[in-house]
């Protein structure tokens, strides 16, 4: 795997400026949710998988397309409605060939921040929600309530984000994936 300091170089040229201080604050959200969640192998670990979670994301889409055929990367009628679910998938791929992934792990963190899914690691659920909750986000309605409940308890911020999400989709009438509901279905009934 690449070093923090060249992932940091190759992603200043992959990303615009505000995707790539995003990502920056992503990594380092990540980073203090998995000092607080576990050990120092986690929050190294969280570190690489904020810093690459959205490392396909400004691929123009006609490459994402290119990239995930050659890739093998599965896109279902969802992603094709809405091309900006593609990039988690694509960007588990890209961490793999481009940036020298291999920890399973942080490849699953990337692959399952945008849409969740059920049973996620407690990586994959620390990713997701420094995703939302990161320092550099415009305020909006939710986003202290998410961030409170982050340092609480990994299953209450999943749930109340997912469940937010899933209003912002619908209320834009955005495809829906699956994954989001049934993750927002499983959240609800382990934390009630």
């Amino acid at each position: 795997m690449l070093s923090v300091d060249v992932i940091k170089e190759k992603l200043q040229s992959a990303l615009s400026i505000d995707r790539y201080i995003h990502t920056l604050g992503v990594a380092e959200e990540a980073q203090k949710l998995a000092a607080v969640y576990g050990d120092a192998e986690l929050v190294k670990k969280a570190e690489y998988a904020g810093l690459l979670h959205d490392c396909a994301k400004d691929y123009p889409d006609d490459m994402k397309k290119r990239f995930c055929k050659e890739y093998h990367v599965p896109v279902d009628d969802v992603m094709k409605k809405q091309l900006g679910l593609i990039h988690p998938f694509l960007g588990a791929e890209v961490a793999k060939r481009e940036y020298g992934v291999e920890d399973e792990d942080i490849i699953g963190a990337i692959r399952w921040h945008t849409t969740g899914k059920p049973e996620m690691t407690v990586l994959e659920k620390i990713v997701f929600i420094a995703d939302y909750i990161e320092p550099n986000r415009k305020p909006f309605d939710g986003l202290e309530k998410a961030r409170k409940l982050a340092y609480e308890d990994l299953d209450k911020a999943m749930a109340y984000i997912l469940e937010s999400t899933i209003e912002y989709v619908k209320e834009r009438n955005r495809a829906l994936h699956p994954y989001s509901v049934e993750a927002l279905k499983y959240y609800k009934r382990i934390t009630e």
